[in-house]
């Protein structure tokens, strides 16, 4: 279980964070739902210690991961995958060696271990090995996702971090993802935790809604329990990315 206790963050004076308290159990959904602009990234960041709170801790079941050292750390996070919204891929590697250099950082393995594992998740994203020569310049916003959401799979974590999965992807390509998710959330039973605007998103992969608004949670309960005017509310306002 994660667990987020009165967490608050704030930047230059702004809060954007505010007193968050949300529990994740293990091998749910979780869909961080709101507009541009009111807190998601940095909330997901926090969640994945790649942001410190100004207040507030958060749980790895017993283990408070901001007063953990860094080794103590490093070895809970070898089974934890983000997928960044700009993919976060090494533009001087082709796909292969993006894909060897994260199962080298997480597990000791043989060379043909590593190769069998980026194949078997290159193929599980839909991809031709082809692409393993690729760099990504040479990749679509769709296969750069995928390949994105393949170097998660590749550590087989049990927490995956989506950060705006589908964002500037076409109708299409919005559906491969979508999918994929879906199928890697069974293939490993991993813990989900997905920051989208994308309302169809959360009533396709949701188990766990938290509606998120000026860095407050407005809602926290399952998709059954949302209501039109709730996420009516949740739009009414709008800023850039946080």
């Amino acid at each position: 279980m994660i667990t987020s206790s009165h967490l608050s963050k704030s930047f230059n004076g702004r809060p954007v964070l505010d007193d968050i308290n949300l529990e994740i159990k293990d091998r749910e959904t979780l869909v961080i739902l709101g507009p541009s602009g009111q807190g998601k990234t940095v909330f997901i960041k926090t969640l994945a210690r790649l942001i410190r709170p100004d207040a507030g801790t958060v749980f790895y079941d017993s283990q408070d991961i901001f007063r953990l050292r860094v080794r103590e750390f490093r070895e809970l996070q070898k089974r934890n995958a983000f997928v960044f919204q700009a993919n976060a891929l090494f533009d001087f590697l082709d796909v292969r060696e993006n894909l060897a250099l994260f199962l080298r950082m997480h597990d000791k393995l043989t060379e043909s271990d590593i190769e069998d594992r980026i194949r078997e998740s290159i193929g599980f994203v839909g991809l031709d090995p082809s692409v393993l020569t690729k760099y990504p310049e040479e990749l679509s916003l769709g296969m750069g996702k995928r390949v994105a959401i393949s170097r998660a799979l590749i550590i087989r974590p049990s927490v995956v971090f989506y950060d705006e999965p589908t964002s500037a992807l076409d109708e299409g390509n919005v559906s491969v993802v979508t999918d994929l998710i879906a199928s890697l959330r069974e293939e490993v039973s991993a813990t989900s935790i997905i920051v989208t605007h994308d309302v169809d998103l959360m009533w396709r992969l949701a188990d766990h809604v938290a509606l998120l608004r000026g860095g407050r949670i407005g809602f926290d309960g399952r998709k059954e329990n949302l209501t039109e005017p709730m996420l009516k509310d949740l739009y009414s306002t709008g800023e850039n990315n946080v």
